[in-house]
């Protein structure tokens, strides 16, 4: 019997063959396309994402330039320095507790610095998180090789090498040179465009301040390849995982700068300064370059470049001497009798006095109900201003300060630039006070009294220097009656030694004194160290082939009367000071000294001044720079 075979309508399963093969084609073709979108269109996004994960970027620190005296000597140097970072990215909240304690002991940090990582930890937030914390910067060898050790096991924590500044020589020009320290709060929030960021260093102050933005350099821009713990790996390890070179901008060393001191005159100035506190600066009065610059006691910037540890600059702060206490710049004096000069040029300039003009001293001059006395108490006769000059005879200024007036003496001393700023480029300074009778109206209660001209007269009263002011006035003297602006910074180059920017001198203005009253002046000044009966005479170089010209000094700091000279407390005894220049004729230094209660400026600070002349004249004009004995070779 024949099987029955059922009739089938294929067509309608045709349909759904169809449908179905559409459907599979249409998911096909949109799969494809997610694929594309993720591995070709995302792809290097997710390719980023993921090399985030063991790629870091960071800053490639730039070399500090570096500052040299005018003969090539090193004066501010960078040395290798390893510091402590922390990343909170790379520490596991669980780890967190781990870390601290073990960065505690082998750092030994102190509650503040526990404090200042917690924080930083609890609130970076996002990407801030991979900001690495600057912990602790020069880390101690015992210190570090303890981490090195431990370093694997410590979540988020990297030491990298890195530089620090050095100071070769430690205190010498000091306060000149200045220091460096790790920017705060306002200077980040003041340099804020200038890509400055916590844990960086600046110059604070002195030339590493003045010229912070030539000596700083410029950062770069460096992959590193990391691990889980946020540790750098291995330099080899870096470059296969990145496939070529990791530095993507070369950071760029700062400029080097050449200063006009000589270091070996520096350090003859510091070492043979006779005094507890003082200051003595040396000038070319040619062109207004600094030589020396001393203000004692000093310090060792190593001590507190970088990060400073507070109880050291406690002990700082609090010393009773100030050694932080820049006196060549921020510091003024009575100038006593270092200023007569200056009052006998206006007396001169207003045709109080001429060069023959006779003034007598008895050794004491009265005026209202006041006696003022001259320092030798038979006086000194009938003399004329070569011989005041020479002899320092105080009353003789009392008289030609009283025939000329206030208002005169204090208009040829701005002239030469007391009362104002100088205009030094390196070093904060104060303008020190020259009063007139204004002055006298605004600052005092009393007003002006016709007796404080005859104070002032003599560099006691109201008058006020620093002694870059009277290095700068006695450069003018001996130049012929031009005043320049101090300056310090000769040449800058480039780490590669090319020439960034060479300095001229600088002319602030011609003083108002003449040329034939400069030199009756000058001549006076000579007879100082030079003539018999000068108060500089014993203290004159011997044995030389130049003549020194200068003016001694002795300023009161408290009244002492008649019987001036009596044994007084250490800070109650008069300052100690002297310029002057050499050769006579040819002048090539002018030294200024105050030795702060250091008594007569012939016994307590010309002996500074006769040896830093002779010394530079001998050694350094003549001859140049040759070896000796001290710091240099």
């Amino acid at each position: 019997m024949p099987l029955f075979v059922p009739q089938v309508d294929l067509s309608r399963y045709k349909a759904c063959y169809f449908v179905m093969l559409l459907l599979m084609s249409l998911a096909f073709v949109l799969l494809m396309g997610r694929l594309y979108v993720l591995q070709i269109e995302d792809g290097q996004k997710y390719a980023t994402l993921s090399r985030s994960n063991f790629v870091s970027l960071r800053r490639q620190e730039a070399l500090r330039g570096m500052i040299f005296d005018k003969h090539g000597r090193l004066l501010a140097d960078n040395q290798p320095s390893f510091n402590v970072y922390f990343t909170p990215a790379f520490c596991q909240r669980d780890a967190f507790e781990d870390t601290q304690a073990r960065l505690t002991e082998y750092l030994g940090l102190s509650e503040d610095e526990i404090d200042r990582v917690r924080d930083y930890y609890s609130r970076t937030k996002g990407l801030d998180r991979f900001l690495p914390m600057l912990v602790r910067r020069e880390v101690g060898w015992a210190e570090l090789a303890m981490l090195e050790q431990q370093i694997g096991t410590v979540e988020g924590v990297e030491v990298r090498p890195e530089t620090k500044r050095a100071y070769p020589y430690h205190a010498l020009a000091s306060h000149l040179l200045g220091y460096v320290g790790e920017v705060n709060s306002k200077d980040l929030e003041r340099l804020k465009d200038q890509g400055y960021r916590q844990g960086d260093v600046i110059g604070k102050v002195g030339v590493e301040h003045a010229w912070e933005s030539q000596l700083r350099g410029r950062h770069g821009l460096v992959q590193v390849v990391v691990n889980a713990r946020g540790q750098r790996m291995p330099e080899a390890q870096t470059r296969d995982v990145l496939g070529g070179d990791p530095v993507l901008e070369k950071a760029v060393a700062g400029n080097n700068i050449f200063l006009s001191i000589d270091a070996r005159l520096q350090e003859l100035a510091e070492e043979r300064f006779p005094g507890r506190e003082g200051a003595a600066v040396a000038v070319d009065p040619k062109t207004g370059f600094i030589l020396a610059l001393v203000s004692k006691p000093g310090f060792d910037p190593n001590m507190i470049s970088g990060h400073l540890k507070p109880r050291m600059w406690r002990k700082l702060v609090e010393d009773i001497d100030r050694p932080l206490h820049n006196r060549v710049t921020q510091q003024h004096y009575p100038p006593g009798s270092t200023f007569k000069p200056f009052t006998g040029l206006a007396a001169l300039h207003e045709g109080a006095i001429d060069s023959d003009s006779r003034l007598t001293c008895t050794g004491q001059m009265r005026y209202g109900d006041h006696t003022f006395r001259c320092w030798r108490g038979g006086g000194h006769g009938s003399i004329s201003i070569h011989k005041a000059l020479v002899q320092s005879c105080d009353v003789f200024f009392y008289r030609a300060g009283r025939r000329v007036g206030l208002d005169a003496i204090a208009s040829m001393s701005w002239s030469f630039g007391f009362g104002s700023l100088t205009g030094f480029e390196s070093c904060e300074e104060v303008p020190g006070i020259m009063p007139d009778r204004a002055w006298y109206e605004s600052h005092t209660k009393t007003g002006f009294l016709p007796g404080f001209t005859i104070s002032d007269s003599i560099g006691q009263g109201d008058v006020n220097v620093t002694p870059l002011q009277l290095a700068m006035g006695f450069a003018a003297i001996a130049n012929g009656g031009v005043l320049y602006r101090p300056q310090v910074v000769r040449r800058i180059e480039s780490a590669d030694k090319t020439e960034v920017q060479n300095f001229s001198p600088v002319v602030r203005w011609r003083v108002k004194a003449s040329d034939e009253h400069l030199q009756l002046v000058a001549e006076a000044l000579a007879g100082v160290v030079n003539e018999v009966g000068g108060t500089g005479y014993y203290r004159r170089p011997r044995k030389v082939d130049f003549q020194v010209a200068g003016k001694t000094g002795t300023a009161q700091v408290v009244k002492q009367g008649a019987d001036r000279g009596r044994n007084l407390p250490y800070d109650f005894k008069d300052h100690a000071w002297f310029a002057g220049w050499a050769p006579v004729d040819d002048p090539q230094i002018v030294v200024a000294v105050v030795n702060e209660h250091g008594g007569h400026g012939s016994s307590g600070a010309a002996p500074l001044v006769m040896e830093m002349i002779t010394y530079y004249l001998e050694q350094l004009v003549d001859k140049g720079p040759s070896a000796g004995e001290g710091l240099f070779p």
